[in-house]
């Protein structure tokens, strides 16, 4: 059997990227996927945009794993290319209050949720190996429960992996690592706001003058490329 690294590349990620938030082992008994516990070491390998749960043996050897994408415009289009209706998998919308308020709203899928002692995150994902093709019906539904750990860096980190990140993350992101591209950065901050409001159109304007300062240094994110 071939290491997890193989079916990172599969995906063309590295534990090596720029977009890499935590590449950590978790004990089994400190996450729950769906309501089960795996046997086997496992890895929490999270980025920017998603992230991965390996269960490995001994010299990285892959047993199994799952991709959960954290980003909604890629959960929309995925189920959109694959012809899936969020509700035929009971995937809820999290924001109806502001699709309700506003058409132009898109309705969004992933959630998370700082709990006292847990970190839950609900989004779309599916199995992975060492195929370029995943049939429509390996995307479900999934219910990850993570364990916070008591170690602050390790904790800060965790949840850098399995959550959204914010406007600022997203700044951080794309002017200082360089890990997303200037295009992709603004569609993502403008989505947070009303198209053709004065605010968008003062975002607008601030983001095209920071791309023209760094759009050399910028690059694709890894699957993407």
């Amino acid at each position: 059997m071939a290491s997890y690294h193989r079916v990172l590349k599969v995906f063309d990620r590295s534990i090596h990227d720029k977009s890499v938030e935590c590449d950590y082992d978790i004990h089994p008994w400190e996450v729950l996927i769906n309501g089960e516990r795996w046997a086997g070491k496992i890895r929490l390998i999270g980025f920017v945009d998603v992230f991965f749960l390996m269960c490995y043996s001994a010299d990285a050897r892959f047993e199994k794993g799952i991709i959960i994408y954290k980003d909604d415009e890629v959960i929309r289009d995925t189920l959109k290319e694959a012809k899936v209706k969020p509700s035929d998998i009971n995937l809820d919308i999290v924001n109806p209050k502001e699709i309700s308020n506003d058409a132009n709203v898109l309705p969004k899928y992933f959630s998370f949720d700082s709990q006292p002692l847990d970190y839950l995150i609900t989004s779309l994902g599916h199995e992975v190996g060492l195929k370029t093709e995943y049939p429509t019906s390996s995307l479900i539904k999934y219910q990850i429960k993570i364990l916070k750990s008591r170690n602050k860096v390790v904790k800060k980190r965790v949840r850098r992996a399995v959550t959204q990140h914010s406007l600022l993350d997203l700044l951080h992101d794309a002017i200082r690592l360089g890990v997303i591209s200037h295009a992709e950065m603004t569609a993502q901050l403008l989505g947070n706001f009303y198209v053709g409001s004065a605010t968008d159109d003062a975002m607008r304007k601030y983001l095209d003058t920071l791309g023209s300062a760094s759009r050399p240094d910028n690059i694709a994110l890894s699957n993407e490329a």
